[in-house]
């Protein structure tokens, strides 16, 4: 059986690798010889600039829901500049919009299920409880009312107008609000002038 050579003086067996590239090497001697080409690739990755925060892209529009009558196409804004440059000017502005959208998704099956407190409900403390969970219905219709795409746009829309009220903050509700006349904007541009 060959032994492997040490990589930097192929005089001795190896006894390390380097962390960096591993390449083997036979002693410390050997390494620190090894090591300064290392240092020039360590320096020119911490020289670059720092990176902005890298904004997500959305996914593709889904399919318009029956109620909406008309169809405008918003998916331009996203890689308008002047949104980039809103979002990087404001940065609560991104986890207002997510909270608006996350609104609009259906939940999960599971997380339902939790909210409702369980299998069986709410009442599994002392005794059999009165009047809960018998006769018409009871235990089961007690949640919260099932998920549609309207009540989810519903949800949504109360949460933009406690935003657009400051319910959340002065500086939230200045944010959606050049959003919003940023999407009114490029809603006119492709519509043509709002009809009073």
């Amino acid at each position: 059986m060959s032994t492997v050579l040490c990589g930097i003086c192929n005089a001795e067996p190896k006894k390390y690798k380097c962390p960096t590239c591993s390449i083997p090497y036979c002693s410390i001697g050997c390494f620190k010889l090894h090591k300064p080409s290392h240092a020039n690739e360590a320096s020119t990755s911490n020289t670059s600039q720092p990176s902005l925060p890298e904004i997500p892209q959305p996914p593709p529009p889904a399919p318009m829901p029956s109620y909406i009558k008309e169809k405008i196409d918003y998916s331009q804004i996203s890689s308008d500049p002047k949104f980039q440059e809103l979002l990087r000017t404001n940065p609560t502005l991104l986890s207002s919009l997510q909270k608006v959208y996350a609104a609009t998704i259906e939940p999960d099956p599971d997380e339902v299920r939790h909210d409702r407190g369980g299998f069986w409900g709410r009442n599994r403390g002392r005794g059999r409880g009165r009047g809960r969970g018998r006769g018409r219905g009871g235990r089961f219709n007690d949640g919260p009312p099932r998920w549609t795409e309207k009540k989810g746009d519903d949800d949504a829309l109360k949460i933009l107008k406690s935003i657009r009220q400051g319910k959340q903050g002065n500086q939230e509700m200045a944010s959606m609000a050049e959003f919003i006349s940023l999407v009114e904007e490029t809603v006119e541009n492709q519509t043509g002038p709002k009809k009073e």
